[in-house]
């Protein structure tokens, strides 16, 4: 029996390392849980996320994946979270999961260079902590119905955001940078284009 499992306040978490006796116990007696985080694991796929018919939200962190294309086959899945995690292949995994709700990715070292999103027509949420190499958030233009934007620190600048800004479904956009002078160009910005920021429900 594995060590390894357990259940924290519904979510199920798997620690350290992921084997057939971790396979197996999910599938099993953990078959019906809707969320699902993986710790400091290493995969040569996903695919036995497909033995999890009722999975809704995943929490990868500091995960080592060579391909995460099986993502795409859970059709429950609604919330992914990414941190830290190092997909072999790159990213373009992500144009694939036209079922997700909310995404969330955290803590990548290098490069962060985002797919074409424009097939994900559920996505609303995107969040976006501690990724200095992304410098392009063009393709979230063609995100049918974005909602809200949230990017810390990553290495954007204000001129970075013009099609976000643009973007008639986005109502919150919210972002920080290394100097006041940018912050307060951006503030400028939202009140100019009509955006709040994340968490802002003023009139």
């Amino acid at each position: 029996m594995s060590t390894n499992v357990r259940v924290v306040k519904g979510k199920v978490v798997v620690e350290d390392s992921f084997t057939e006796a971790e396979h197996q116990l999910l599938a099993g007696r953990h078959r019906s849980r809707t969320e699902l985080e993986l710790w400091r694991t290493r995969h040569s796929s996903l695919v036995f996320l497909r033995d999890l018919p009722a999975l809704e939200s995943l929490s990868l962190i500091n995960v080592r994946v060579d391909d995460a294309r099986a993502l795409a086959e859970v059709g429950t899945l609604r919330r992914l979270f990414l941190n830290g995690i190092k997909p072999t292949p790159g990213w373009d995994f992500l144009a694939g999961l036209a079922q997700i709700e909310e995404l969330q990715i955290l803590n990548v070292r290098g490069p962060l260079v985002l797919p074409d999103l424009s097939g994900l027509d559920r996505l609303a949420t995107f969040r976006i902590w501690g990724c200095r190499g992304l410098t392009d958030v063009s393709v979230l233009e063609n995100t049918p119905l974005l909602e809200e934007v949230e990017l810390v620190d990553a290495g954007l600048t204000p001129d970075d955001l013009g099609s976000l800004l643009e973007k008639s479904t986005l109502a919150y956009l919210s972002c920080t940078f290394a100097t006041r002078r940018d912050t307060d160009r951006f503030h400028q910005d939202l009140d100019r284009y009509g955006k709040k920021e994340h968490g802002d429900t003023a009139p």
